[in-house]
C-alpha cells in the first residue's frame, strides 16, 4: 500500500509532498517530519492512501 503524506512548514509554510511504502499510515497528522531551510518543522497536514 502506498500513501501520500504532505507536510507544510510552521515558519513559512512551503509545502512539501511525501510518498511512502508501507501496510499502516506512516505518520500521524501533526507530526513533525524534517527541518524546512527556513528554520521551522515541516509538520504533517494530510494523509491520503494510494491503490
Amino acid at each position: 500500500m502506498d500513501w501520500i503524506v504532505v507536510a507544510k512548514c510552521d515558519e513559512c509554510s512551503k509545502e512539501k509532498t511525501y510518498e511512502v511504502s508501507g501496510n499502516t499510515v506512516p505518520y500521524s497528522i501533526g507530526d513533525l517530519i524534517e527541518q524546512c531551510t527556513c528554520g521551522g518543522q515541516f509538520i504533517v497536514d494530510e494523509i491520503l492512501e494510494v491503490g
